[in-house]
């Protein structure tokens, strides 16, 4: 669960999370990735669309006279799990980053870099965010061997590989 997740709480408001949590409803089950356990016992995850995680991050193109420049005022999911924030939960520091993050923006805070948290309050290219998100770099190597292990683990317990089908 990662920034996309925060922020689709914060939009929506905490009072859609049980509906959130009931799972995937049918309606999503056409745009989700289709898993495929052992036996072809089928699974969907639910996903979001390129186009919706831009939305959410308020990505949008700057033109410059080199060609246009990705910015965001939100990282997107790919930078978020790189980043030494992804612990594999909302953390607290997860909480304090985003609730820092949201306050500066709705006080409308200089875009000056600050040198206490590394983080612009204006939009920031991909290659900002990694920068700005770096934290704790072994972060990203403890979460690759949970992320294998808990594969292996899964794989071992279903008797087989899982495949992923994206639909």
């Amino acid at each position: 669960m990662g920034d996309s997740w925060q922020l689709a709480l914060h939009s929506l408001g905490f009072d859609h999370l049980p509906s959130v949590l009931d799972g995937i409803s049918t309606e999503a089950v056409p745009f989700g990735e289709l898993l495929v356990g052992h036996g072809g016992q089928t699974y969907y995850n639910d996903g979001l669309l390129e186009e919706e995680i831009d939305f959410m991050c308020r990505m949008y193109y700057i033109d410059l006279r080199d060609g246009p420049e990705v910015v965001s005022w939100w990282p997107r999911p790919n930078t978020w799990n790189a980043s030494g924030l992804n612990v594999g939960f909302w953390s607290a520091c997860c909480e304090d980053w985003f609730q820092g993050r949201l306050g500066n923006l709705q006080e409308e805070v200089s875009c000056m870099r600050h040198s206490l948290t590394k983080d612009a309050n204006g939009p920031m290219t991909s290659t900002q965010w990694k920068c700005s998100l770096k934290f704790q770099p072994a972060t990203n190597k403890i979460m690759r061997n949970i992320s294998a292990a808990c594969y292996d683990f899964m794989a071992k317990a279903s008797g087989g590989e899982w495949a992923t089908i994206e639909q």
